[in-house]
């Protein structure tokens, strides 16, 4: 039905769906994402597990993201290991520091605290009046929370850091723990990006994933695997002086990999 509404706007080729497409707001029409793919440019002095080859998963992510930061609504990434949750979301926040945002990541693990939270937080915020926190003049806080399901339950079953993020969402604030009285907060983003529970990740409240615009991130596929490794041994062979026959084989030996270990 979907394909017969969008059929006089864009063919949709028989093995894609609309997913592979987004609306160009400025010529009012459908264009791939593909289309958008900007060229890799490999840097040697960047670690391997920070290095960011682009697919059409991460443009298509990071768009998404960057539109809901700037209008400050929680967004959730969910994904199994490896599917670069903390690389999309950590690459974005870096380049949005140039447009006055102030990336603030906090990582959670079993042992974390709703107390040790709620200072991070506090530390990151100016303090405008007795009762009001916020960003600096002119700028806004991201806040990402990695791994966002690892806090351990307490008795009752409950994870306090996140029942005080979910406060910070449900009332703009939290409690002062030395006089009690009630502190606002203004001018934050919140993000997170957690794994499938199991292995020591619990499953989270749905009173707190209510809140969040979530986006479950998929395995890559075949083509953006061999895309990836080629890309990057591309780019090291390259950068290390390799004979243009030893740099013509980077492709052919990503592929080769990719297709053995699908086998």
């Amino acid at each position: 039905h979907t394909r017969e509404l969008f059929e006089g706007l864009i063919p949709i080729p028989g093995a894609q769906t609309l997913y592979n497409y987004y609306v160009d707001t400025q010529d009012k029409v459908l264009r791939k994402w593909s289309d958008n793919l900007p060229e890799f440019v490999y840097n040697k002095e960047v670690p391997y597990s920070e290095l960011i080859v682009p697919t059409i998963d991460t443009v298509r992510y990071t768009y998404l993201l960057e539109k809901l930061i700037k209008i400050q609504k929680p967004v959730l990434f969910i994904g199994a290991t490896g599917v670069g949750k903390t690389v999309i979301i950590s690459d974005l926040l870096k380049k949005s520091e140039k447009e006055n945002v102030i990336p603030v990541t906090v990582n959670f693990t079993a042992q974390t605290s709703s107390k040790r939270t709620q200072q991070i937080i506090e530390s990151k915020l100016e303090k405008k009046r007795k009762t009001l926190l916020g960003a600096p003049v002119g700028k806004k806080v991201a806040l990402f929370i990695d791994d966002v399901n690892m806090p351990q339950l307490e008795k009752y079953g409950a994870q306090p850091p996140i029942e005080l993020l979910r406060q910070m969402l449900d009332l703009h604030g939290f409690y002062d723990r030395r006089k009690l009285f009630w502190k606002d907060t203004q001018d934050i983003s919140l993000i997170a990006a957690c794994g499938p529970p199991g292995g020591g990740r619990n499953p989270v409240t749905p009173r707190f994933l209510r809140h969040f615009n979530m986006f479950c991130l998929p395995a890559p596929s075949e083509d953006s695997m061999k895309r990836i490794y080629s890309s990057i041994l591309r780019g090291f062979l390259e950068s290390s002086g390799f004979s243009e026959e030893m740099q013509g084989l980077g492709k052919k030996m990503a592929n080769a990999t990719t297709e053995l270990y699908n086998r």
